[in-house]
């Protein structure tokens, strides 16, 4: 693949000095690309466009160097905003990820252990099987405690607060087995506060978003959301759009509040082949797969992805919250990214082997290009 050149920028200049007004794809995109292998990602994003209402970024990287990004849709319908190469969108659970990350920093300085019990760590909670429950199983989603309901995101409330609402409800799962929830990553949130002194907010500029120079990444709050940030929405059938209720995203805390763009996340991803965040130890722990789990690891999924023509081991994070549907995927063998970032539900990011999914047909043109 050939580099992308910033031809969306240099179109939209040329486009205000004609004063020429275009809207959609057609100011955002870079010029139509020439490759093979781009053309193909191009058609096969332009296909969701037409078919199934996507609208988004749409990033991919070699060796850290972008060599197809393309935006379309719009931001804020109610503004006629457009979607740009560095609109910001809730990232979901790909918080969970920067969450195990901040952990396993704790855990080569050895300051904490994966077997370490959850009662010697937040003594004065009551969580169920807290002397049994260790850092691995919050990790993992193995703990067995309960999932939250919808509704706790109507009203704002505190990492303590949404812990205590959540334990209040009957567990369908049972410790030692894989169930995902949300509460695994609050309880992580508030022992990285209690190890650091600080808040998850302050730890998170510190490690990770100063040391990487991350301009566009911070935490979404209801009534302080950032600025060129995607609003979310649900599609009907008849392709309109409704826009998502405001949920109290900041609940979520360390297991889904984050914002970001496609470029930060690229600068996070990247950052992974150097020792700026993690050093050899924490980076073999986060390469940790787990088979029996469905293949999941410490906040991401490792596997050897089945369905191209040659078998790639990726790292995937993926995440969804109402319309905020995005995938982050590495080829850390091949130093390959893919960034899929939208704000309609339409965008399925946990497909598996789907051929008509866009993240399928995008990592199959990933894997199997020169």
């Amino acid at each position: 693949m050939s580099k992308v050149l910033n031809d969306s920028r240099r179109l939209l200049y040329v486009c205000i000095l004609m004063g020429i007004t275009i809207q959609g794809t057609q100011a955002l995109a870079p010029y139509p690309p020439k490759d093979p292998d781009s053309l193909a990602l191009d058609k096969a994003v332009q296909k969701h466009i037409d078919s199934s209402y996507f609208e988004g970024v749409v990033l991919v990287a070699e060796q850290g160097n972008i060599v197809y990004q393309r935006a379309h849709g719009l931001a804020d319908r109610e503004n006629q905003k457009p979607i740009q190469s560095n609109t910001r969108f809730l990232v979901a659970s790909v918080t969970k990820m920067i969450t195990s990350i901040l952990v396993l920093q704790f855990i080569e300085k050895g300051s904490l252990a994966l077997d370490t019990k959850l009662h010697t760590l937040l003594p004065d909670l009551s969580i169920p099987q807290a002397k049994n429950i260790s850092v691995q199983d919050l990790l993992l989603h193995t703990s067995g405690l309960p999932k939250e309901k919808d509704a706790i995101y109507r009203t704002a409330r505190t990492p303590r607060e949404f812990l205590q609402e959540v334990l209040l409800q009957k567990s369908s799962g049972k410790m030692g087995s894989f169930q995902y929830n949300n509460v695994d990553y609050v309880i992580l949130g508030l022992i990285l506060e209690k190890l650091s002194g600080n808040s998850w907010e302050i730890l998170l500029k510190e490690q990770i978003i100063r040391p990487l120079g991350l301009k566009n990444t911070g935490i979404v709050y209801r009534d302080a959301q950032p600025e060129n940030f995607a609003h979310t929405y649900q599609v009907n059938k008849k392709g309109t759009f409704k826009k998502d209720p405001p949920y109290f995203i900041e609940n979520f805390y360390a297991a889904g509040s984050l914002y970001s763009n496609a470029e930060d996340l690229l600068k996070i991803e990247q950052a992974l082949y150097t020792t700026q965040i993690l050093d050899s130890l924490g980076l073999t722990l986060l390469e940790r797969s787990f088979p029996q789990h469905g293949y999941a690891g410490f906040g991401v999924w490792n596997y050897t992805y089945p369905f191209a023509k040659k078998p790639v081991k990726i790292m995937e994070r993926r995440g969804g919250i109402l319309g905020a549907n995005v995938v982050l995927t590495r080829l850390p063998e091949e130093n390959k990214t893919l960034i899929i970032l939208s704000n309609n539900e339409r965008f399925n990011p946990d497909s598996w082997g789907n051929p008509d999914n866009l993240r399928e047909a995008l990592m199959r043109i990933v894997i199997e290009s020169d």
